[in-house]
């Protein structure tokens, strides 16, 4: 092979090829590593918790039995301008989907076409904001103090939305500090919060 009749638009080609690929290649290994860190975290605090730590196609996540309830905590990557979130579900037994969550800018705009579903408790309902297509199962299911309660610690925890549907309630906290937020005591009370909400 004569290098003087090789092109140097075809080397160009292949030399971008390989860049892109060599770019695929870091980005895939990188967020293996952060996969394998955080079943490694949860292995951790799988035992405290009385779960299984699996990995599948939706990520590292735990899977458990709470008050013969079953529940998941998983940790959701987050992009480039935006921190990880731990997602919290457990079985529900509520016959109304509701969400409630803090105030923010999305709330705001929420407001213009989604009514407040209001609880009976005005400081609760100053607080935050609830939504739920039949508001008066929402009000007469949150009569109860002690799930009003139950969602006034998981949102003043930090966890930004709890909602209920499809038999399913959840929560989901931003967590700009991941490993302190994965605490087995915290991540414990807010499952205990959320089975004392929707059960």
């Amino acid at each position: 092979m004569n290098w003087s009749e090789i092109d140097l638009s075809q080397l160009m080609r292949y030399f971008w090829v390989l860049a892109y690929a060599a770019v695929i290649g870091i980005a895939y290994l990188v967020g293996k590593l952060a996969v394998r860190k955080r079943l490694a975290r949860l292995r951790e605090i799988a035992p405290y918790l009385g779960a299984q730590a699996v990995s599948g196609f939706l990520g590292p996540r735990l899977e458990g039995v709470k008050g013969g309830r079953n529940f998941v905590v998983a940790v959701v990557p987050g992009g480039k301008n935006s921190p990880p979130v731990i997602r919290l579900t457990i079985d529900s037994f509520l016959p109304v989907p509701f969400s409630v969550q803090r105030p923010d800018m999305m709330t705001g705009l929420m407001g213009v076409f989604i009514k407040q579903a209001p609880t009976g408790d005005q400081d609760f309902d100053d607080k935050f904001f609830a939504s739920s297509p039949d508001p008066l199962s929402f009000a007469a299911f949150f009569a109860d103090s002690r799930r009003r309660a139950a969602a006034r610690r998981l949102l003043e925890r930090g966890y930004a939305r709890v909602e209920s549907k499809k038999g399913k309630a959840s929560a989901n906290m931003p967590a700009v500090e991941l490993e302190a937020e994965l605490e087995p005591a915290k991540i414990s009370a807010a499952l205990d919060d959320l089975a004392e909400l929707s059960a």
